[in-house]
């Protein structure tokens, strides 16, 4: 019997603490702990990030963000996909890219719907359209989704990377090595390069939208995996990043390109810049088949169609259903 009453004890103090544990408040609990790589050091399209770690709404959801500077989206795909990372803020050609090479990852949520990309030349250059590249010196980022999208670009237009003079340097780089004048064009995210360059070497845009590449942009790709495993993580992160870009929207640029520089204070960021580069991704927020629907919700028609462009140039092999590219799952 004092055996049998020992064990009564004991498990009575088991369900108490258990009961205690479950009582306590989300502070004093550990926080789910995950890592956010982006695909560059910080820049503009960073703040909506930055902003929501910044107001503590991470820490509100017991969530334990560490945002980490990435080395290009293809990069961080590639880590994503090893499982050194859990969330990548990427070009989703480029994870498009990925899966189609048997890498496990989707997409949960995109914010530049409408595509960035383009190829860069000054105001005053002969070159109006693709075919004038040729026989031109072009500069393009190392290891970024404007790389591997280069290649569909030249694809659908008819191009061979042989046709002109290819010259690969770090994302650092770019504008440095375009405003030299040295090259005659530059390959990027037109919203990411144009700030930094206009009042150095004026400057215009060929979209690659213009001959029909249009491909979903920056968004958020976890392991596909993960959907299942941590589920109750996403449905906590990505609200919180769509009510983030949502609240920059309505008017409040400044105070996300304020939350950047908080986050990286040893770097030397340029405010009005990291300014007009969110804004310009502002202004890509929707295509005709997302607008009307919430933040980062995506548009099954609209990777029909980048499926479709992908493969048709190259970069994929196989255009496969839209669902294999994303889940509108974890949108309220």
């Amino acid at each position: 019997m004092r055996g049998n009453k020992g064990m009564f004890k004991m498990r009575g103090l088991i369900a108490s603490v258990v009961a205690c544990v479950l009582l306590l408040p989300a502070a004093g609990r550990a926080a789910d702990h995950l890592s956010i790589m982006t695909d560059w050091s910080a820049y503009g399209a960073h703040g909506p990030l930055f902003l929501a770690q910044q107001k503590g709404w991470f820490k509100e959801a017991d969530l334990d963000v560490e945002i980490k500077d990435g080395k290009g989206s293809t990069t961080t795909a590639q880590l994503l996909g090893s499982g050194a990372i859990d969330v990548g803020f990427i070009q989703l050609a480029v994870m498009a890219a990925a899966i189609d090479k048997g890498m496990a990852i989707t997409s949960v949520s995109c914010f530049v719907r409408a595509g960035d990309n383009g190829v860069m030349v000054p105001v005053d250059s002969p070159i109006k359209e693709p075919k004038d590249l040729i026989g031109k010196r072009i500069a393009y980022p190392l290891g970024g989704g404007s790389a591997a999208m280069m290649e569909a670009f030249f694809g659908i237009a008819k191009l061979s990377k042989s046709d002109m003079n290819l010259v690969g340097v770090d994302s650092s780089a770019l504008a440095s090595t375009y405003v030299s004048g040295n090259v005659d064009a530059a390959i990027t995210t037109v919203a990411y390069l144009a700030p930094m360059i206009g009042d150095k070497r004026p400057s215009r845009a060929l979209p690659y939208s213009a001959i029909g590449l249009r491909v979903p942009s920056f968004g958020l790709a976890v392991r596909k995996e993960d959907i299942t495993a941590r589920a109750t993580m996403l449905a906590k992160l990505v609200p919180i990043l769509n009510k983030a870009w949502v609240y920059t929207v309505d008017g409040h640029v400044a105070e996300a390109v304020d939350a950047i520089v908080a986050g990286r204070p040893g770097e030397k960021l340029d405010r009005k810049v990291m300014t007009e580069q969110l804004e310009g991704y502002l202004k890509l927020l929707d295509t005709p088949a997302t607008a009307g629907h919430p933040m980062g919700w995506q548009a099954a028609s609209d990777w029909d169609d980048a499926a479709k462009s992908l493969a048709s140039s190259g970069m994929i092999k196989t255009a496969q259903p839209a669902a294999v590219y994303f889940t509108n799952q974890f949108m309220p």
